[in-house]
């Protein structure tokens, strides 16, 4: 058995026991150099999953940049994750990026809220980011790519998967462009281009993240989950 065939008999689980709405599509925009520098807020946090046929997609998006709005969208997602209960949190890069930088900043948040940290949003973040499952999309992906290339893995982004001849069935939203031509046409960093459309065109931005936890939720499903079933 490898970590694939992990997540698949995972996944099976969820599928089998009416659960697989407990597994959420995260994703977070902000400055790797957050590693560094907690201090500096998340841009957005945001979630996908499905439930009753469909997926359902909320933004938990920063309005200022203060520590004391941060911890509004932390308490908004941790609301929503009492709902929820994830057992499983599906992302691409999400091991290397989105829970390095959710592990630093609810370790802040600790720090931060003292006596609130007994909230019960505070716990319901716990209880996920600690808890639940964590797939990573990015091998299930390339060896996918692979697969049907007849080729060695190799390296895919998420925007070129969403591209390939063996995902074009897939109704995904394709978003990935909106910062992706930005960068070649400005030559600009990906950060420089996510933080302007985040400051200056919301609705683009909006746009953005949510194709981003959208998509890799298409992707999960198309790789694990048989082709009856959600």
């Amino acid at each position: 058995m490898n970590h694939t065939d992990l997540s698949r008999c995972v996944v099976d689980w969820l599928l089998k026991n009416g659960q697989w709405n407990r597994a959420v599509s995260i994703d977070i925009e902000g400055d790797l150099a957050m590693l560094d520098k907690p201090t500096k807020p998340l841009l957005s946090l945001s979630i996908a999953r499905r439930t009753d046929g469909r997926i359902e997609i909320k933004n938990f998006v920063l309005n200022e940049e203060t520590n004391a709005d941060e911890v509004r969208t932390f308490s908004e997602l941790g609301t929503e994750f009492q709902q929820i209960k994830p057992l499983m949190l599906i992302g691409f890069n999400i091991r290397r990026f989105d829970s390095l930088i959710l592990g630093v900043k609810l370790h802040r948040l600790e720090n931060m809220l003292k006596q609130r940290k007994y909230e019960p949003w505070y716990w319901a973040l716990r209880d996920a980011f600690g808890g639940s499952y964590v797939l990573d999309m990015m091998d299930p992906i390339r060896f996918e790519v692979a697969k049907f290339d007849k080729s060695s893995p190799k390296f895919v982004q998420l925007e070129t998967a969403i591209a390939h001849p063996g995902f074009r069935h897939l109704k995904f939203r394709n978003t990935k462009n909106i910062v992706s031509s930005r960068m070649k046409a400005h030559g600009l960093t990906k950060w420089d281009v996510i933080y302007d459309l985040w400051k200056n065109h919301p609705k683009l931005f909006k746009q953005y993240v949510e194709g981003d936890v959208h998509d890799t939720l298409l992707l999960c499903e198309e790789i694990f989950v048989p082709k009856a079933q959600p």
